[in-house]
């Protein structure tokens, strides 16, 4: 390949904000890999199936177009499986549960102790959402226990929980033991003892070294009590957050996270989210269980400590959201409370979300809540919990996939009244108007209804002709009615499909594209699309990867247990995070295609003293790159650079196997020209200063 470079940029500078994320709460384990609580079903509540939706996203099921196929219930087979991931049962102790299948009937919850008379059973009544869990123990030793708990030496492991006395009395100890063992606690703490009312119950528990223990709570003998509301967490724990999970988003450094989803954005009451007490609750959209325990304080903290700010996805309420996940636009304006209307219902009655007066109130308290100062009520709320310092989260994306309740039209309108509502409270935020299910026509007309009300466009294409056509939508509009409507895409995936590796089968028949998502094909794709939007400058504000962590290694970051690590896909976002390319130079007829190969961008660093070079080889061989940088004076020279490159498309990234590979890179320049030796199935920055 040769290229020569000319004294002319594609676009404005490219906005510090384009690498950026999104963190969808109740899909799956995606929250709860990262968060620092351990205990799975801390309330002890009935555990509610994943939906089929989430299943079709996990590959579950062995042919997605047969919907009653077999589902996989063993997450282990796959290659994304890690300890995060696990179920773990409550059970009787003395007992092991080891590992729990995924199953619509399962409940994650182990009665009897074998060969020994302790039982335990959820009964209602709860303190902490509607169920507690009662054990009833004959046995000197015995009690309640959950396994799968991976502890550090030299950390405070800090229990707490609700106990109440049914029958009995006696002294009540918290333990660990190694995992899979009975015989002997390597940690057991007194606990005072509880009457017949709930009492708060604590320890403080450490391990002599690192590995899994199972937490036993022991009851006295010929006793029936009463737990709910358990919490064990580590002392170094950020916010809600475990430390590892904050270190390794902060390598990847998103500027803008996208939360609470996503789909659950569009049945999520923030205010279920905010407080000291939060009562769990089902994930209405994707099925499971959702805690509660990680809200807007901890979302938006996250965000802070990752070095970036929020962007909240907003729930929109709709009549139609009373009982349906979609309508069908055939359906659309017929009677929201008939459920036997053509559409997809989601199983619940949600009469709270059907009022689109009262969202768009609830909307503007959440604004209140964030950025409020001391004389709102709102910002009262929030210093009483903790914060005393507003959010001041700038962007407001309007719902997610509004296709499913609101027309065109009527979305639009929505969005100009929730708008005001909002702004009436932080005239200084950002509201967003979704622009991706909608058809061409349908977002002119959408335009011409709120463009006075909307700051950007929430898109999700990666297709650049698609990109070039909204963007130029976007600058009619600004240009005549002297707006600053901004394009950003708030959640995308690189499913580029321009070689074979990204569609892997796994058994004979099946392909499975969360096969594809862990692998290096897919991060070089995703390099690929960055390149792109760093050429179109400021008019993009910034591109929330889909996801952050824990979505089937659909993500940049994941959270096992014993630690967390960065992705194939997340070493590239955190690449473009840091890069120091600032504005993109024109090569002499240049263009480059998603699906080329080998891609080559020249861009300039903020302050113009030198060029930034990346160079992205999505093939198996070893290419040859000249470049003449004769009309920069560039001083002839050695310069240096940092390479990312992997052995296969299919490499990937684990915990203790990192096959994403980095190392120094080098180019000479003579007479003003590169020309250099290009590493197969790499992308490398090269920094050449001007002198």
């Amino acid at each position: 390949m040769k290229l020569k470079a000319v004294k002319e940029y594609h676009g404005t500078p490219i906005s510090r904000k384009l690498a950026s994320n999104f963190i969808e709460l109740g899909y799956g384990l995606q929250v709860e890999g990262m968060v620092a609580e351990m205990f799975f079903n801390r309330s002890f509540e009935p555990f509610y199936p994943y939906r089929l939706i989430n299943k079709l996203w996990y590959d579950l099921l062995d042919d997605e177009n047969d919907l009653n196929s077999r589902c996989e219930t063993d997450w282990r087979v796959f290659d994304w499986y890690h300890s995060s991931y696990e179920h773990n049962a409550w059970f009787a102790f003395p007992g092991v549960a080891g590992y729990q299948p995924v199953c619509d009937d399962s409940t994650f919850v182990i009665g009897d102790s074998p060969g020994h008379d302790v039982h335990i059973r959820m009964t209602e009544g709860g303190c902490h959402g509607k169920y507690a869990m009662r054990v009833v123990n004959r046995e000197k030793t015995g009690g309640l226990a959950q396994d799968g708990k991976y502890c550090f030496a030299g950390v405070k492991y800090n229990f707490s929980g609700m106990a109440r006395f049914i029958s009995g009395k006696g002294e009540l100890y918290a333990a660990f033991y190694r995992e899979n063992t009975t015989d002997s606690p390597v940690c057991l703490v007194r606990i005072e003892e509880p009457g017949e009312e709930f009492t708060r119950i604590k320890a403080e528990m450490t391990v002599p070294e690192n590995g899994r223990y199972t937490f036993v709570l022991l009851t006295p003998e010929d006793s029936e009590v009463e737990f709910d509301d358990f919490s064990l967490q580590p002392d170094d724990a950020v916010r809600g957050f475990k430390k590892s999970a904050v270190e390794a988003g902060a390598k990847v450094a998103p500027k803008v996270i996208r939360w609470p989803g996503g789909c659950f954005a569009s049945f999520y009451d923030w205010r279920k989210g905010v407080g000291e007490y939060r009562e769990p609750d089902y994930s209405y959209f994707w099925g499971g269980y959702q805690y509660n325990d990680i809200g807007t304080d901890e979302l938006a903290s996250y965000a802070e400590a990752c070095g970036g700010e929020s962007m909240i996805c907003v729930n929109m309420y709709h009549p139609y959201k009373r009982f349906f996940d979609y309508v069908p636009p055939e359906s659309i304006g017929g009677d929201p409370n008939d459920k036997t209307l053509t559409g997809f219902l989601h199983g619940r009655d949600l009469l709270q979300f059907a009022d689109k007066k009262k969202g768009a109130a609830e909307a503007a308290a959440w604004v209140e809540y964030c950025n409020g100062d001391e004389t709102t009520e709102g910002g009262r709320a929030r210093i009483g919990n903790g914060r005393v310092k507003p959010y001041n989260v700038k962007y407001w994306e309007m719902d997610n996939e509004c296709h499913r309740w609101f027309t065109a039209e009527e979305y639009a309108y929505e969005c100009v009244e929730y708008s005001k509502a909002m702004k009436a409270v932080d005239p200084g935020i950002k509201i967003g108007m979704i622009s991706y299910c909608y058809d061409f026509d349908s977002l002119v007309r959408m335009l011409d209804i709120a463009g006075g009300h909307i700051d950007f466009l929430a898109d999700r294409g990666i297709e650049e002709t698609d990109l070039q056509r909204k963007l130029a939508l976007i600058g009619g509009y600004n240009e005549k009615h002297g707006t600053n409507i901004k394009y950003c895409n708030t959640e995308w995936l690189p499913l580029n499909g321009a070689d074979v590796y990204n569609m892997v089968p796994r058994g004979k028949t099946k392909k499975n594209k969360c096969y594809m998502f862990s692998k290096w094909s897919y991060a070089l794709d995703a390099a690929a699309e960055m390149m792109m939007w760093q050429r179109y400058g400021e008019m993009i504000d910034f591109i929330n990867f889909n996801n952050l962590a824990n979505t089937h290694s659909q993500s940049v970051i994941e959270t096992p247990k014993e630690g967390a690590y960065l992705t194939a896909a997340g070493e590239m976002m955190s690449r473009f995070s840091h890069t120091k390319a600032a504005r993109t130079i024109v090569l002499e007829d240049y263009h480059p295609h998603r699906n080329d190969p080998v891609q080559v961008q020249l861009s300039e660093n903020s302050d113009g003293s030198a060029l930034v070079l990346n160079v992205l080889d999505r093939t198996e061989e070893d290419g040859e790159l000249t470049l003449d940088l004769s009309v920069f004076n560039v001083p002839d020279g050695e310069y240096g650079g940092s390479m990312l490159y992997a052995d296969s498309l299919l490499s990937m990234n684990t915990l203790n196997d990192r096959q994403i590979k980095e190392k120094n890179a080098a180019l000479t320049v003579k007479d003003g020209v590169i020309t250099l030796e290009v590493r197969k199935l790499s992308f490398t920055e090269y920094i050449i200063n001007r002198g």
